[in-house]
């Protein structure tokens, strides 16, 4: 059953977002966070306590975050709704990088840009659009997005 999260862990998420992308917490004040196993749910605040019927629930609201190896990792669906708030740790990469690290399952960087602070999760972005989340360690962009994403990113290449 989801579970409504404490005010600490609550903390804990608003807290990772402002340090690793710049989004306030501000942004939240109209959203519950719920938990359910290892992820967490953005669902709209509900003027009344807010009950889930009895049943057999896999997900409520819009998948947020997860916990991945230990570590919070913001989902696709979320950054690409909340990540144009964001304004650090995010990458703007051309046709034919976003298309290689599709197809390679990552991307040798020789640029450095004043904001992206060290390694973990970053924003990716194709021409100011927010795609989803990819894993930069040292001068490698890791590919985090989801299969039928970059499925479709790697069909680009014929166009």
């Amino acid at each position: 059953m989801p579970r409504l999260l404490r005010n600490e862990e609550r903390e804990l998420i608003h807290s990772f977002l402002d340090w690793r992308f710049g989004i306030k917490r501000e942004h939240f004040t109209d959203y519950d966070i719920y938990a359910f196993s290892r992820q967490a749910f953005l669902f709209r605040a509900q003027a009344e306590d807010f009950t889930f019927p009895k049943g057999h629930f896999l997900r409520c609201g819009l998948p947020f975050m997860r916990n991945v190896a230990g570590y919070l990792k913001p989902t696709t669906y979320f950054i690409q709704r909340f990540g144009d708030l964001a304004d650090k740790n995010i990458i703007n990469l051309e046709k034919e990088e976003l298309i290689e690290l599709c197809e390679k399952g990552e991307l040798a960087l020789d640029k450095n840009s004043k904001d992206i602070e060290g390694p973990g999760y970053v924003i990716t972005k194709l021409d100011g659009h927010v795609l989803g989340v990819n894993l930069l360690i040292e001068n490698r962009l890791l590919c985090r997005l989801p299969k039928a994403l970059k499925e479709a990113i790697k069909r680009l290449k014929k166009s």
